[in-house]
């Protein structure tokens, strides 16, 4: 029986009755699509992932990567899945048909995403990053390098990265050295770039990596970094397949999780051989390279919650079979499964809500995405990119932790066998801990998200995530079996925009004690979007309730709901507190004395 388990009906509740996704499909862009096509999309996703990525899992944890002669083999399964995977269109789902693209909707790229990862983590992050590296292309590269490199990339046979650490540059990219030199048409690429995702692999012919690197006499700092297009194999003219591009892999780290997934280090032309080409404007290469970062961000938070909904199933499904104790009650004889027995309920019912409204919190911010992008010029297009903008170090930062979390209770869930490898929950929680420092740890999200989010355009993202929020709140205020819940929602998000704007004023006059506050600050702001999701699919769940057609499934969107907000908003207004409290202990304490 496959480790992959996923609630259909879940992904389709937020998609379908939240979010109401067939709608885009009345934008000019997807105006020959319809709702039944997305819907037939999700469900193709769905049965790809469980029947041709799900095996992978434990076939690359049993296999790894082999470094053997500077060349990375990995499991030859993973080989022929990746060429299905780029064939059936799925890296390239939501990208142009110009280039082999399908032409769907960009928030689709999520939720295949969600479900891939969830199947093999360690392999999607392979087609991930191929689209990843190929969509900067498209959106920065010339006419040539887009007709030279997209197609091959979108279509499986050829790979992609992403370029950017360096031995003394890690979030601190001003500190890169890697060089180019102009040479005709194109430049000399010499630096060593660490921990690639992806970086060496025998899965492709060719692998294209997009590297961050500072042209000859371009000024210090992140103002003097452009971006390149560097082909593992030199890519002639016509499209064919040239000499090797002296990008050689000095060795694969040895990881706590994700096995299967080759970590690189790479050297670019130690034997003065290796070129590359400009992609987009000179020194404006980390810009452009945002992009990508951006959408890793999201995707990290995506890698999270997946790997959090398939442990919760499977402890769900443990639970139920587990027969261990007597019911403390004594309402039924003899041994019981322990799914009857209260803390277990406890467990599973927070891994519940959590699961949910992380997946609602992540679909909700992919929609927001796909009206930014797509919404003519003007005041509704730039609030929906102020929402995106703001929420994406919250789903990073949060959904990562919590996911992780979840993963952990998981394995709680299943006593002694949670920590066997008989199980697949152990695996999970080592290849989901990289989440919380993939793509700028959870503590430089914070920082963002405190800092930089909130003082853009005078603070409009913070309003327009406010308004969000608190329109809801208004909304639904008087819901009669919810009201008191939306209600303590609202005054704690009146308690939040104190403790934010407090914050912002620390910043100017304290710093570091500020500083020292932004990952609780964080926290409280995850925790307050997940209630936001989870009361609405619960007002969702009881108007159809009330109209007679309630059943279990629905009740359980109500319940988790009360449950999370009852147990979560105390807490939260205790953490809003901490963040304001003045006490300096974190900037105070000697170095000596820790």
């Amino acid at each position: 029986m496959s480790h992959f388990k996923v609630n259909e009906d879940d992904l389709f509740f937020i998609l379908k009755n939240q979010l109401n996704y067939g709608s885009l499909c009345r934008l000019e862009r997807y105006r020959e699509l319809d709702e039944d096509t997305l819907d037939l999309l999700v469900k193709e996703a769905l049965k790809f992932a469980r029947t041709e990525i799900a095996p992978l899992q434990e076939i690359g944890e049993k296999w790894g990567v082999i470094l053997e002669n500077g060349q990375v083999r990995c499991a030859p399964e993973f080989r022929a899945a990746f060429r299905l995977y780029g064939e059936n269109g799925w890296t390239a789902a939501a990208r142009d048909p110009e280039y082999g693209g399908q032409g769907f909707p960009h928030m689709l790229r999520i939720v295949i995403n969600d479900l891939m990862y969830g199947a093999c983590q360690a392999f999607n992050m392979a087609p991930s990053l191929t689209h990843g590296a190929a969509h900067l292309i498209e959106s920065f590269g010339s006419p040539e390098l887009k007709e030279r490199f997209i197609p091959h990339m979108f279509s499986g046979r050829w790979a992609g990265t992403m370029a950017l650490t360096e031995p003394q540059a890690g979030s601190n990219l001003a500190a890169l050295r890697t060089m180019a030199v102009p040479e005709g048409d194109h430049y000399r690429i010499r630096g060593s770039k660490i921990f690639i995702s992806w970086g060496d692999h025998d899965l492709t012919e060719n692998i294209i990596h997009l590297v961050l690197a500072r042209i000859e006499g371009a000024p210090e700092g992140v103002k003097g970094i452009s971006l390149f297009v560097v082909p593992k194999i030199r890519v002639n003219p016509d499209g064919t397949l040239g000499e090797p591009n002296d990008v050689l892999c000095g060795g694969v780290e040895k990881k706590l999780g994700l096995h299967a997934s080759p970590t690189a280090q790479l050297n670019f032309g130690e034997q003065s051989g290796c070129l590359g080409y400009l992609c987009g404007e000179a020194n404006n290469g980390l810009a452009h390279m945002f992009q990508m970062m951006n959408a890793a961000r999201i995707n990290t938070g995506v890698s999270g919650m997946t790997l959090a909904s398939t442990a919760y199933l499977n402890a769900l499904a443990y639970t139920r079979e587990r027969i261990q104790g007597s019911d403390l009650a004594g309402r039924k004889p003899g041994f019981v499964p322990i799914i009857d027995h209260p803390d277990v309920r406890r467990m599973l019912l927070w891994m519940k809500a959590t699961v949910d409204g992380m997946r609602s919190m992540i679909y909700t911010g992919a929609y927001w995405s796909e009206l930014a992008l797509e919404l003519p010029p003007g005041e509704e297009k730039s609030h929906y990119q102020a929402l995106v903008d703001f929420l994406t170090p919250i789903i990073k930062a949060y959904c990562s932790d919590l996911g992780f979390q979840v993963c952990e209770t998981a394995i709680q869930c299943l006593g002694g066998y949670g920590f066997c490898r008989e199980y697949p929950l152990e695996q999970y929680l080592r290849d989901s801990k990289i989440m919380s420092l993939y793509e700028g740890t959870n503590g430089i999200q914070s920082i963002d998200l405190l800092g930089r989010k909130m003082r853009l355009n005078g603070g409009a993202l913070f309003q327009s995530y406010l308004s969000e929020i608190q329109d809801f709140c208004r909304k639904q205020a008087d819901q009669p079996r919810l009201g008191s819940e939306i209600r303590a929602l609202a005054e704690a998000v009146n308690r939040l925009e104190v403790m934010a704007r407090t914050l912002a004023d620390k910043m100017k006059t304290d710093p570091l004690q500020w500083a020292s506050y932004t990952y609780p600050a964080l926290l409280c702001f995850g925790d307050l979007t997940m209630v936001w999701r989870l009361l609405d699919l619960a007002v969702l769940a009881q108007e159809q309730i009330d109209a007679g057609r309630g059943n279990d499934f629905l009740s359980g969107k109500v319940l988790q709901a009360t449950y999370f907000t009852g147990t979560t908003l105390p807490l939260t207004l205790a953490r809003m507190e901490t963040c304001l409290r003045e006490g300096r202990d974190v900037v105070e304490i000697p170095e000596n004395a820790f």
